[in-house]
């Protein structure tokens, strides 16, 4: 049996050699027994460490095995002498004297499971010491091997001296003493075949430089003093990559000229290389020492072409000191056939395989869980032993050795793609950065890598970007910079991942600034669904507002803006404002087919941010709008839209106001209303605008203290010219800014319900500006308009006018009305230029008639239907009021007695009569005297608003006050006669801001009204005070607002007296005894004792005399304020009374209750 060993340990067949060689105590001798096979020995001799002196050593084969016996001795030590046939000696300690394995079971259990990530502290030649001995223990992974033996320089590269032991998991290992650093060796390996191989150390810390392969023995944990404590720490608390990354790439090259970008040695990097990475700011210094296709002795150590380990250690170390991150290019994923040390190593291709398609290159045996194992190990030791922060391997490769492992923690990878090939056809890309592309979806952000499952491609159009790159959230510590195959900005790059599943950031440097954000393209959200677009292109979505615009949403848990458009005939349009700074390349939406909205979900945006649709049109054309559907705007002249949450903004405390709103009947109740231009009611001191809440400051105790039921804002929409007051809006869905923001807007609203006051609108869908912004020509066709001027443009105005056949077109208007009436709580909504949209040919010469041949409007009108019967449906108590000028019949008619559905109409026929009798001396009034009767003819056929408005008090018309004719005292006088009437006729009132106390000149839209006129005892405080008692008669008594649009309400006393001026005549309610008669002198002549018939043969008490003296009057009021009716019959009547009439002056009195006997 020894025989046996001792002969297979001659002819180096043997794989346990330490059961023969080395110490041996034998029980049954009681000795111990030493052998040792010395080759080239001719004697062999053994010295104690007792020093008892040397002894021979017996020679047991001629081949050179040497045995020493010492008996009753279990353990000695000692060294060995060798002497060769020269008499040369040599003295060492037995390799086999210790047997203390360092690779254990437990590791190559691990190894061959592929998770022995420690493998480069395991495998290789390590400087250890064993029982106080210093050596190299010598490790190498060979599982096909019958013998391995260390060879090098210390034993004359003789195989035979120092065979390995092997493990059960392939590996073999010797350790030998008093062998140091620096010696080479190599690996002699012999196959079952008796074949035998002479490899390099496959984690060899140090080679030779190529063709010469031995590796040298080195301390590789110790080859460098580091410094760079605190930029490791770091790195161990943030393990991800940090955005921005800007790496240098250098190459090697021995005959390069040194430079930033080439060097011919580690030693150059320092001075050439880092002080232009400190100058250009990189982040990170990328460096490729391997050339391509070059064969590499051990993928362990840099290249030796080029210096030491520890210099290159000591660049790194500099590079970390000055926060500089270095990047190393990893084992490339073929490796040459010629030369290459890891084929057939242990007679057994168990590292490599052949490369498809590639036959002087060789691919890793990745299906072997050790090979995996090698290179996550070779990833680990470059992090561990080098600190390099990063390895660059392209996507297949990393998915191929680290991808569904996961392996490698605590190292970064740059993912990048050596030799890039474009995956999109140039057509595709072209159409794409020329922005022909409808769907760029289909082509931007991740998309499955075809036949190539478990990797993505990744693209995105960057224009102007440098070093954009993508981050994978899943895996920070992958980092993939986008490469440029494509023109106009276009980038790709593939990512290890399922493009399903994919959730990453992409980062770039745009105009020097970096930022990080979201991948728009990455999600295929759509706020819209097919429900949605049928209902819009029908006309009858009435929440679209809640899905065109832009809308802040949530979507795979990133928050963002979803942005969605209709421009149904744009070629492209993309979202753009300063967060891609206006740039239309950046964001192009993907249009829904068949509905013409174009949508993008853009994560990272939130409220505030500004934002326009630049719209590519057919003819080539590039149009910069606002949004149609934006909640919020800059102040003017500012023009972008503003992303705005509606929700929460406020907490609505109107709740009983909207109750009682609901349940009341408008047209029974009392509706005096202060028409007001917000900006120019009254202004700051500095002359800046009152904001929305100062305006409920200030506002809101000035009309209750003035008694008006109602505030009527003229448009308070979005518009880009102040001029217009808001006639011309670019924003119908965005309150102006002028004065705050939406919410603000809500808290006025909120505190005049809180106050009893009821707001109207006023609500322009006659007509929109051409504002190039805006949206006139909005997809470079006419969309919302008519494309035939003669249908589509106002030529008084120099506005367009909407095409409300378009269903489209419609649906946004409606839905605009609703949306006010919801989201802000106004009460009514007055509807501007109504005649405008009734008639094809308003004030036109060049017009088309309707498909009858005739001028009306069919598309308005069925559109003012709709829009009527949809808000008097949704919100019951609401007021729709038309400001509608012909005798268009039945204007506040409901929809279904063929009426337009408004519940109230302005009565301009009455304003511009009465006004123009009032600006008559009174010596000439006589002759119009039809002008005060003849409203009461139609007073009935129509739900009136008597209307004093702005249109009156502008354009060289004079205020108010100014068109009565006559000295200041009869000018006011007159006003207030004019008050009086309008105030106890038929009707519902409206009076314009300014002229409650007489304001002489005309509105100016540019400034505040004049409010230092009503102050003390002037007469505009008289009149002020004289309009505050009408709104509170009005209110109180039921005769003058119950029965406003009914004859029974209504009767003349005295309606001939054109000679006299005189008009009198009883208001009634629904309860007939409740009655007032007013009698208005429009003479400036006093009638004493002037007898009137009257319906009822009682006292009569004066509720109210313009000639008051608290109102700037004469005093000449009624003594004890009563009169008694007289059976003296008169205009037809049995009883009459006999008043005293001051000029130009208004009583309203009030029958007694009649006594019943």
């Amino acid at each position: 049996m020894l025989e046996e060993q001792i002969r297979k340990i001659i002819e180096l067949r043997h794989d346990a050699p330490y059961a023969i060689l080395g110490p041996h105590y034998v029980e049954e001798e009681r000795a111990l027994i030493i052998r040792a096979f010395l080759p080239h020995a001719e004697r062999a001799y053994l010295l104690p460490g007792d020093g008892a002196g040397k002894r021979e050593m017996q020679r047991l084969h001629p081949d050179g095995l040497f045995a020493a016996r010492f008996p009753g001795v279990r353990e000695l030590e000692y060294r060995l002498v060798a002497v060769d046939a020269g008499g040369q000696s040599v003295t060492f300690r037995d390799p086999y004297a210790i047997h203390e394995p360092s690779f254990s079971a437990t590791d190559g259990r691990a190894l061959r499971q592929g998770t022995l990530e420690t493998l480069f502290t395991k495998l290789g030649a390590h400087p250890r010491m064993k029982k106080s001995v210093v050596g190299i223990n010598f490790t190498l992974w060979a599982p096909h091997a019958s013998r391995v033996s260390v060879v090098g320089t210390f034993n004359q590269w003789d195989g035979r001296r120092h065979p390995m032991e092997r493990h059960e998991s392939g590996v073999w290992e010797l350790f030998i003493p008093g062998l140091g650093l620096g010696e080479l060796y190599k690996y002699e390996i012999r196959n079952g075949d008796g074949a035998v191989f002479l490899k390099t150390d496959p984690l060899a810390f140090q080679a030779e430089v190529y063709p010469k392969t031995a590796a040298f023995t080195r301390d590789i944990q110790h080859g460098h003093d580091w410094s760079d404590g605190p930029w490791m720490a770091r790195a161990l608390e943030t393990p991800g990559w940090e955005l921005p990354v800007t790496p240098h790439r250098v190459t090697f090259d021995e005959a390069a000229e040194p430079g930033p970008e080439r060097v011919a040695s580690y030693g150059q990097l320092r001075d050439r290389v880092l002080p232009y990475l400190l100058e250009r700011q990189f982040t990170h210094v990328e460096l490729a020492f391997w050339a391509a296709g070059e064969t590499v002795a051990s993928y362990y150590t840099p290249n030796p072409r080029y210096g030491r380990p520890e210099e290159l250690m000591a660049f790194i170390d500099a590079c970390h000191r000055r926060d500089i991150g270095v990047v190393l290019d990893w084992i490339p994923p073929l490796i040459p056939r010629e030369g290459q040390e890891l084929s057939w190593f242990d007679g057994a291709r168990i590292y490599d395989r052949d490369a498809p398609g590639e036959p002087g290159m060789l691919a890793f045996a990745l299906e072997r869980p050790e090979i995996g194992n090698f290179l996550v190990a070779n990833a680990l030791f470059w992090r561990r032993v080098y600190h390099v922060d990063a390895l660059r391997t392209d996507a297949r490769t990393y998915a191929a050795r680290l991808g569904t492992a996961g392996a490698a923690t605590g190292l970064r990878f740059l993912i990048r793609e050596s030799a890039p090939r474009p995956t999109l056809a140039a057509a595709e890309s072209h159409t794409l950065t020329r922005g022909r592309h409808a769907d760029p979806h289909g082509l931007l952000g991740p998309h499955p890598l075809a036949g190539e499952p478990g990797l993505s491609v990744v693209r995105a159009l960057l224009p102007d970007a440098e070093a954009p790159c993508l981050l994978p959230e899943a895996r920070p510590s992958l980092l993939y910079p986008l490469q440029p195959l494509y023109e106009g900005g276009l980038f790709e790059t593939l990512v290890v991942a399922n493009p399903d599943t994919l959730r990453y950031r992409l980062g770039a440097i745009e105009r020097g600034q970096h930022h990080v954000f979201a991948d728009p393209y990455a999600f295929k959200f759509s706020n819209l669904g097919d429900q949605d677009c049928y209902l819009f292109a029908e006309g009858n979505h009435y929440q679209i507002f809640e899905k065109l615009g832009a809308h802040p949403c949530q979507v795979a848990g990133l928050a963002g803006i979803n942005f969605a458009v209709w421009a149904p005939n744009a070629q492209r349009v993309s979202v753009v404002g300063a967060f891609n700074h206006w740039d239309g390349r950046r964001h192009p939406m993907r249009l829904r087919p068949g509905s013409g909205i174009w949508e993008l979900f853009v994560p990272g945006l939130g409220e505030g941010d500004l934002y326009k649709f630049e719209i590519l049109a057919r003819n080539g054309h590039v149009f910069l709008k606002t949004d149609p559907f934006a909640f919020h705007t800059e102040v003017p002249p500012g023009t972008a839209s503003v992303v705005y949450d509606r929700a929460g903004k406020h907490v609505w405390r109107d709740g009983e106001w909207m109750e009682r709103r609901a349940r009341n009947n408008a047209w029974q109740r009392p509706v005096a209303i202060y028409e007001v231009h917000a900006g120019s009611w009254r202004r700051k001191p500095d002359g800046e605008f009152l904001s929305y809440r100062e305006l409920a400051d200030q506002l809101i105790p000035y009309v209750l203290e003035m008694g008006f039921t109602h505030i009527e804002f003229l448009p308070l929409a979005e518009h880009p010219y102040g001029p217009s007051w808001g006639y011309q809006i670019s924003n119908f869905y965005a309150p102006t800014a002028r004065y705050g923001r939406p919410d603000d807007l809500m808290e006025l609203i909120d505190r005049c319900h809180q106050s009893g006051i009821g707001v109207i609108l006023d609500w322009v869908p006659a007509h929109f500006p051409k504002d190039a912004h805006a949206m006139a020509w909005f997809d470079g066709t006419c969309v919302y308009e008519h494309a035939d001027p003669r249908q589509g443009e106002h030529p008084d105005w120099g506005t367009l006018i909407f095409n409300y056949g378009r269903h489209e077109v419609e649906n946004f208007l409606i839905a605009n009305a609703l949306y006010w009436l919801d989201t802000f709580h106004f009460d009514g909504l007055r509807v501007d230029a109504v005649a405008s949209m009734l008639y094809l040919d308003y004030s036109k010469k060049d017009w088309i008639p309707n498909r009858y041949g005739g001028n009306e409007n069919l598309e308005a009108i069925e559109f003012l239907r709709h829009t009527n019967a949809v808000v008097h449906a949704r919100f019951p108590g609401v007021m729709m009021i038309a400001e509608e000028s012909t005798a268009w019949p039945n204007v506040s008619r409901p929809t279904d007695m063929g009426g337009l559905g408004f519940g109230f109409k302005w009565n301009m026929g009455w304003m511009h009569d009465v006004l123009f009798y009032m600006e008559k001396a009174p010596v000439h009034r006589r002759h119009h005297h039809d002008k005060l009767t003849f409203g009461i003819v139609y007073a009935f056929s129509e739900n009136f608003i008597l209307s004093l408005s702005h249109d009156e008090v502008v354009h060289l018309k004079k205020s108010l006050l100014g068109k009565m004719p006559g000295a200041e005292r009869e000018q006011f006088a007159n006003l207030r006669l004019l008050y009086a009437f309008m105030y106890s006729h038929p009707g519902k009132k409206l009076l314009f801001m300014g002229g409650e106390f007489g304001q002489p000149s005309e509105w100016n839209h540019d400034a505040g009204l004049e409010w230092e006129l009503s102050r003390g005892k002037s007469p505009h405080r008289g009149l002020q005070r004289f309009v505050a008692a009408l709104n509170a008669l009005y209110a109180q008594e039921p005769a003058l607002h119950q029965v406003d649009f009914h004859a029974a309400g209504f009767k003349w006393l005295d309606a001939g007296a054109a000679e006299t001026g005189v008009l009198a005549f009883v208001r009634k309610a629904l309860d007939p005894r409740e009655a007032v008669v007013v009698v208005l002198n429009f003479s400036d002549q006093s009638y004493p004792r002037y007898r009137i018939g009257v319906p009822y043969p009682v006292g009569y008490r004066e509720l109210l005399n313009s000639d008051a003296r608290e109102y700037g009057g004469s005093g000449g009021t009624l003594p004890d304020r009563r009169v008694v009716a007289e059976e003296f019959s008169s205009h037809g009547f049995a009883f009459s009374i006999v008043l005293d009439l001051p000029p130009l002056s208004a009583m309203v009195l009030k029958p007694a209750p009649p006594k019943l006997e």
